[in-house]
């Protein structure tokens, strides 16, 4: 197998999701499951929320999961042990590109946003505060919204008064730029191959992968790195055989190029699904304190 059908064929598999449960329920005094960001209906829009005991004025972290766009679910999210440091832990799931095509995913994550601020009195959290978290596509959507704030055009739906934009991003082995994703996969061939091209990269554009070049600027968050971004930090690993670590090597000189506050964390051995551990989990959310304020 050639490295970048490698490179598209595990991004389908190396995330698999759960299977959702069905209805808004009360889990426990502290968990509220299935709740609707988007009054449209549509089964895939919605998140769960995690309150910690003592969660009056805490600050949100949203989890956004990966699965290349066509997989994956809010069930389980791997980023629990906020709850422990105090954080409201939101988690969503997302229309797939087998759904919707982009923008869905990114309409549905700032609709979530949204809902959460406005939200905020009825659980009691900050609704000022919100981080977003994500891996892998998960990890694209959230640093979409970590440069997109300006862009009003990714807003629809529900709540639309209330600002989408939010105050710091955890990227996690994301795609950052589409164009040479693609351009490298038609010269090699790739684009003959449904399975690694079509259902990942032209689904999600909504075109076949030979003429997506046009749409993949849109989709990729490279392309609104500003000086107004949130707070980023990237975590990658060097040895990542799905997404390419110059992915987030790009996104980060062009955030700090544009006077943004970036961080890149590179981990020595890692590769695509290897970056849970629990040291770069806790630098994650240390730097989520900081850029959220949080003092310890």
């Amino acid at each position: 197998m050639s490295r970048p059908r490698a490179y598209f064929t595990l991004l389908l598999a190396v995330i698999s999701g759960l299977a959702g449960g069905c209805g808004p329920q009360k889990a426990s005094p502290e968990v509220f499951k299935d709740l609707s960001y988007d009054s449209s209906g549509h089964e895939r829009q919605k998140l769960d929320l995690h309150l910690p005991l003592n969660h009056k004025g805490a600050p949100v972290v949203l989890w956004v999961h990966g699965g290349g766009w066509v997989t994956g679910n809010k069930d389980n999210p791997p980023i629990g042990f906020l709850k422990q440091r105090g954080y409201v832990v939101a988690s969503m799931n997302y229309r797939y590109s087998t759904q919707a095509p982009f923008p869905a995913q990114i309409e549905d994550a700032k609709s979530a946003v949204r809902w959460l601020r406005a939200h905020a009195d009825q659980y009691g959290y900050d609704g000022q505060r919100i981080a977003v978290w994500g891996h892998s596509a998960g990890g694209t959507i959230v640093e979409m919204l970590g440069v997109s704030a300006a862009h009003h055009n990714f807003d629809r739906g529900d709540n639309l008064t209330t600002s989408s934009e939010v105050q710091a991003v955890v990227g996690i082995s994301g795609p950052t730029n589409f164009l040479p994703l693609i351009r490298h996969a038609v010269a090699n061939g790739e684009a003959r191959n449904p399975k690694a091209i079509i259902q990942v990269v032209g689904r999600l554009l909504g075109c076949p992968v030979e003429e997506s070049e046009r749409y993949a600027a849109a989709a990729s968050p490279t392309s609104y790195a500003s000086a107004s971004s949130a707070p980023t930090l990237l975590i990658h690993g060097s040895k990542d055989e799905v997404v390419p670590i110059a992915q987030s090597q790009e996104l980060h000189d062009l955030l700090k190029a544009a006077g943004a506050k970036c961080e890149l964390l590179i981990l020595p051995e890692a590769d695509h699904v290897g970056v849970f551990d629990r040291s770069t989990l806790n630098q994650a959310a240390d730097f989520t304190d900081f850029a959220l304020g949080v003092h310890r």
